[in-house]
């Protein structure tokens, strides 16, 4: 905290203790700067407390915890460092402090330098005391009052600081003011930046949006000109010209805008010159600027180019002109600084959607290239690697492709146990999964009919023999013959009847098993002769039905070999071999297959006919790529010979 700093020259020395206080009023009500009002504040505070020799006014600085003097009563030249302790104490603790540097225990070894003259000088000293109260807003330190006093009692002390504390409110007052008047400019700046941003986001190209916003900025700002260029690719060009809808680009003032702004694009920084003054050009490296040709040209008196950056790119120039006055003040760079940070994104979000198609493939390409060989993206470069690393493999590598179809077990020989004859079912034994033997009975008919009927037949046999032995006695040769049919007729009948009753056990013609048949709730029901009542096949011999989709029958050969899974039985496969491919599709579910008979090497105990699973028939080594995606490439011919004509 400098305090001796604040020395004023012997010309200005005293001018506050002459003028009269009207005047101090006047400076006090109707101020022109914060120290002129510090100044006139701190003497009408002096002149009405009493016995106050000294005081000075400190205000915080642009420089963090740097408290600067702005006013000092008298107006003399005059070292004010001792006042410094009493300072820091008062902003260091946020109260009121009194310092008696008298008192030995507070002495710093340092006297005052009017002290030491009036030692000199022969006067007696007086005892003095310092008195500083801080100036807080929001909780912040701004600044402090610093008072040199004669000592008094104790209440009088009390009664000083109450005076500062109430005089402290103008101090106050000043911050909330200038608090207020840079919200005021920041709202005031925020919204006309606003006007313009709403500008660029109107529906329309963008050409005609940077020709009203170079408009738009050309009349809040009272520029003669205003030009906006497009950086594409490192390269520079004029978009929009203020108050000239169009432009002949090729003109010579155009590349003079161009070589300016690409100086701007260069250095990635706002290039300002203004023309001197008394002569048109003055010999140098900065006459001899792209900036000091263009002023040379366009007759300008300054002119402002700054960067549109978005991140650590340039995507546009805005180039300023004035014909009269100087440059741009810093209410104005704060405001342009301020629409260059928003206006880049609505240009970039612009032009981006005005892309053709060939522009934004190229745009895409360089990203993802960027992405996969620039610096950082690890993320990318890692997947990118990745999926090189499975395409080579899906192109090189080679599998087994399989075949794989829905597969049914039969058995090698089925043979079919039906009705011999028109009966009743008498009893049943077995049913479909149940093994049998050769020779089992299977089920009974009922054979009461028969029976009868062979009674029947067998009395008709011998009353016509009865009869042929009388007409044989009778020498009736005629009777003989007759009666001799009718006996042949019966033993024929009768051997019929016999034969039945004889085939009324249903018996298993092999070992095997039932595959179908379950007549334990037909029994007593009717059953016409020819009528199968069940199905038997032989165990362990065994054929595989395999049902292969028409479009993978071109790889199935007789003699491959394969595996079979059983969905109910889920074990090991069994490997099968192909033995027969039947040349005839059918039709099911909505497709079509071919049905591709297989032998088992070896039938496992458990496995029986009628059982379903998936079997996979060998077709020979092929690429991984082509395994996983011939279906699709197989559809997609077969539709683009559909389509084309």
């Amino acid at each position: 905290m400098a305090l001796s700093s604040v020395e004023q020259d012997d010309s200005s020395a005293g001018s506050w203790s002459v003028e009269s206080d009207a005047d101090i009023w006047r400076s006090f009500a109707a101020p022109t700067s914060d120290a002129q009002f510090c100044q006139a504040w701190l003497a009408l505070l002096c002149r009405q407390l009493p016995d106050v020799s000294a005081g000075v006014v400190l205000l915080q600085s642009t420089e963090a915890n740097t408290f600067l003097p702005v006013a000092v009563w008298p107006d003399v030249v005059r070292d004010l460092a001792f006042l410094s302790k009493v300072a820091e104490r008062a902003l260091m603790e946020g109260r009121g402090v009194v310092h008696h540097p008298s008192d030995p225990a507070h002495r710093d070894g340092k006297e005052d330098r009017r002290q030491r003259r009036e030692k000199r000088g022969g006067e007696k000293e007086r005892r003095r005391i310092h008195v500083a109260y801080p100036a807080e807003v929001a909780n912040r330190m701004v600044g402090a009052v610093v008072l040199e006093a004669a000592v008094r009692p104790e209440g009088e002390i009390h009664a000083l600081l109450r005076q500062l504390h109430w005089g402290v409110a103008w101090l106050h007052d000043l911050f909330h003011r200038r608090e207020l008047a840079s919200i005021e400019g920041k709202g005031e700046r925020i919204g006309s930046v606003m006007e313009v941003l709403a500008t660029a986001l109107r529906r329309g190209r963008l050409q005609q949006i940077l020709f009203d916003v170079s408009n738009h900025i050309a009349r809040h700002l009272g520029c003669s000109r205003t030009s906006i260029g497009l950086v594409t690719d490192g390269t520079v060009r004029v978009a929009a010209l203020s108050n000239a809808a169009w432009f002949e680009k090729n003109a010579g003032i155009m590349k003079l805008y161009v070589a300016a702004m690409e100086d701007v694009c260069d250095k990635l920084t706002p290039i300002a010159y203004q023309r001197p003054e008394g002569a048109e050009s003055v010999a140098g490296v900065v006459q001899d600027s792209a900036h000091a040709r263009l002023v040379r040209e366009s007759g300008a008196q300054s002119i402002l180019s700054m960067p549109l950056l978005l991140g650590a790119e340039c995507v546009g120039i805005l180039t300023l002109e004035r014909d009269t006055g100087a440059g741009f003040n810093d209410a104005e760079q704060i405001w342009l600084d301020t629409l260059t940070s928003l206006l880049p994104a609505v240009i970039d979000q612009k032009r981006t959607a005005e892309r053709g198609y060939i522009a934004r493939i190229r745009d895409d390409t360089r990203k993802l290239m960027e992405r996969l060989f620039g610096p950082r993206y690890l993320i990318w470069k890692f997947s990118a690697s990745l999926l090189l690393i499975s395409l080579m493999v899906l192109t090189m590598a080679d599998i087994d492709y399989r075949v794989s179809a829905k597969t049914v077990v039969e058995g090698e020989l089925q043979r079919a146990a039906v009705a011999p004859f028109e009966s009743f079912v008498a009893a049943s034994y077995v049913r479909a999964g149940d093994t049998v033997k050769q020779g089992q009975v299977l089920c009974l008919l009922d054979d009461r009919d028969l029976k009868l009927e062979q009674h029947k037949w067998n009395s008709e046999r011998e009353q016509h023999s009865r009869k042929l032995r009388e007409a044989m006695a009778n020498h009736e040769l005629a009777a003989v013959q007759i009666l001799g049919a009718q006996v042949q007729q019966a033993e024929a009948q009768l051997a019929l009847v016999t034969d039945r009753l004889t085939r009324v056990k249903i018996t298993a013609p092999f070992d095997g098993v039932i595959i179908s048949g379950d007549l334990s709730q037909l029994i007593g029901s009717p059953v016409e002769p020819g009528k199968k009542l069940f199905e038997i096949a032989p165990l362990h011999a065994y054929r595989v039905i395999l049902q292969v989709d028409e479009r993978e029958m071109r790889h199935v050969k007789l003699g491959q070999t394969g595996r079979l899974m059983i969905s109910g039985v889920v074990g090991d496969p069994i490997p099968l071999s192909v033995s027969k491919i039947t040349p005839v599709a059918t039709a099911q579910d909505g497709r079509n297959f071919f049905r591709v008979e297989a032998k088992l090497e070896q039938a496992p105990m458990h496995l029986r006919p009628g059982m379903e699973g998936i079997g996979k028939v060998n077709a020979g080594e092929r690429r991984l790529w082509w395994v996983l995606t011939h279906s699709f490439t197989d559809w997609l011919r077969l539709s683009l010979w559909t389509w084309l004509p």
